[in-house]
């Protein structure tokens, strides 16, 4: 299988405590994340078959993560962590 990684950006109004940053990074199983004004990204590694798969389980397991806020995806391979 080929590893991907995901970055998850996610639109936040108002502020975004420490700890709920940190929730979403364990919630989706994120290998780091950033806070700035209005956002929240977040780098999710995975395995998949192929991109499109990949695309599909980021944004299926985001959704169900972060059903209460705006969020984009972007996929692409990367080496094997």
């Amino acid at each position: 299988m080929t590893t991907y990684l995901a970055t998850v950006t996610v639109t936040v109004v108002g502020d975004l405590s420490a700890e709920e940053a940190a929730g979403m990074s364990d919630a989706l199983g994120a290998s780091d994340h950033s806070v700035m004004p209005g956002r929240v990204v977040l780098h999710v590694p995975g395995e998949a078959p192929d991109l499109l798969t990949a695309t599909a389980a980021a944004h299926r397991h985001a959704a169900e993560v972060l059903d209460e806020y705006p969020f984009e995806i972007d996929v692409e391979e990367h080496p094997a962590f």
